[in-house]
């Protein structure tokens, strides 16, 4: 049995409503403007019952056989063709929203959550299974329930626990049949109801007979993982309606983290500070570093000096200026004075989240152990003299190089709220950015002063954490590099 637009069944459990951010406006001449963020339709000479489904539209307490009866029933038959040319309009922007109602309660809501979205009746069979996508998931927003996914381009906010007991009985396949026998109180048509919202939101699929389903079936989606994808989505335009950008809404509540952290307690090393004209007169070309620039994880067997650490943070990460910029809240309510640097590499935002850790395992005048880059000063700070933190992060580097011991582990460490109080939603992919962007940086310096460099895939943020003594959700690793000095053979 076919369930699809022209069941008269179906259609009762869905009431449709316009978007509550759609604002309708009567014009002078009479005309009724619905419009939105991104555009406004102009419906003219409208007649009575027209407008009055529109206005109801706007409450969102009919279906569309509803709808289409009063029309019919107040101006006729031309009156109705209007109707469903003007509900055709709205439906292909985007512009509606569809609740599935049981006995007057609402069960779930499909909402757009793009501009791309569009509402599309699907066919459903009784005893065909379906299966929720593993893409699928569920958060708190507010006070409700909602479910997303990052194929799709809508938001369903769960109303009632049958809702939420339909998508945990998904999480196998199950027919309509089957998933109406196990909740109380709804028919078929509520059950297909709330399926063609989980379809519309791309987050349904189709199990074959052979037990694969139409999500399997698409080779692309088959490669993506369902973390990546939700963060790839959620952190671009395009798939969601969160906040995006630079909007400081934290103003007047939480301070800012200043431009440079606090120098922690341990000995400290002053660092060579090299002649910045020398190396610009001695420097090999750019052209050349580019093309020669190799990831090398073996080493000289004589090792890297502390002069040559110095030279390459100096060169890399030192703070050149500190300054003071005014910045206000997107909303308009709040100014805040914000710290911002300078540094060799460049940052988003001139935050410059990234802190520079350095497990020693050898280098010419510097002790084994774990140490801190102090940009400011440019120094190290001893953290940690060689013991089984220091090990087990050399450890790590060495499994992750797949190689003997580096003599150099940098660690790269963000500082998430010096990022995440200027900006939304995309806070953490501007951190990793900066990590690519210091990796790069690396290797050309490094490779300009014949030093061996190579940048590892991952690292374990929670070693790391508890090696350098930092809140995990406050500072913690984003990215590993290796030093070292670089074999005869390699060297130019």
């Amino acid at each position: 049995m076919a369930l699809n637009t022209l069941s008269k069944s179906l259609s009762n459990s869905l009431q449709v409503a316009l978007r509550k951010e759609l604002i309708l406006q009567d014009q002078p001449d009479a005309s009724l403007c619905i419009s939105s963020a991104f555009g406004q339709l102009t419906f003219k000479c409208l007649t009575p019952g027209l407008r009055a489904a529109f206005t109801t539209l706007k409450e969102g307490k009919a279906t569309v056989d509803e709808l289409s009866e009063s029309v019919l029933t107040a101006d006729g038959g031309e009156a109705l063709t209007r109707f469903y040319y003007h509900f055709d309009q709205l439906l292909t922007r985007g512009w509606l929203q569809h609740t599935v109602v049981a006995s007057g309660v609402a069960i779930a809501t499909i909402v757009s959550i793009s501009p791309s979205y569009r509402f599309h009746w699907r066919d459903l069979d009784l005893d065909r299974p379906y299966q929720l996508s593993r893409f699928a998931y569920c958060r708190r927003e507010d006070e409700h329930l909602v479910l997303e996914s990052p194929v799709g381009h809508t938001q369903i906010i769960l109303h009632d626990w049958r809702a939420t007991a339909l998508i945990a009985l998904l999480a196998q396949p199950q027919s309509i049949r089957q998933l109406r026998g196990y909740l109380a109180g709804i028919n078929d048509e509520v059950v297909a109801g709330c399926l063609q919202l989980l379809l519309n939101a791309e987050a349904l699929t189709t199990v074959f007979a052979d037990g694969g389903d139409s999500e399997d079936s698409n080779l692309t989606l088959a490669q993506w993982d369902f973390h990546d994808l939700v963060f790839h989505s959620r952190s671009r335009y395009g798939r969601h309606a969160n906040l995006f950008g630079a909007n400081f809404r934290h103003i007047n509540r939480i301070q800012p983290l200043p431009a440079v952290k606090p120098s922690p307690e341990g000995p400290k090393i002053d660092l060579y500070q090299p002649e910045l004209a020398q190396l610009q007169a001695n420097d090999p070309p750019l052209g050349y570093v580019m093309e020669t620039r190799r990831s090398v994880y073996t080493y000289d067997t004589k090792p890297i000096t502390l002069q040559q650490l110095g030279e390459f943070l100096y060169r890399v990460a030192r703070v050149r200026t500190l300054s003071e910029i005014s910045v206000q809240a997107a909303n308009g309510y709040g100014k805040e004075v914000m710290q911002v640097s300078s540094r060799p590499y460049p940052a988003g935002g001139k935050c410059y989240d990234l802190e520079f850790y350095l497990t020693i395992d050898q280098c010419e005048g510097l002790p084994s152990g774990l140490y801190h880059y102090e940009p400011l000063q440019h120094q190290l700070t001893r953290l940690r003299e060689r013991d089984r933190f220091v090990e087990s992060l050399l450890n790590y580097a060495i499994i992750a190089a797949r190689q003997s011991n580096p003599q150099v582990l940098i660690t790269l460490a963000a500082r998430f709220q010096r990022i995440s109080w200027k900006y939304d939603a995309i806070a953490y992919a501007t951190t990793l950015k900066h990590v690519g962007v210091v990796y790069q940086t690396m290797y050309l310096v490094a490779t300009a002063m014949n030093l061996a460099p190579c940048a590892l895939g991952s690292g374990d943020s929670d070693m790391f954490a508890a090696a350098a003594k930092t809140d995990y959700f406050a500072e913690t690793s984003v990215g590993e590099f290796i030093l070292g000095s670089l074999p005869k053979p390699h060297q130019s």
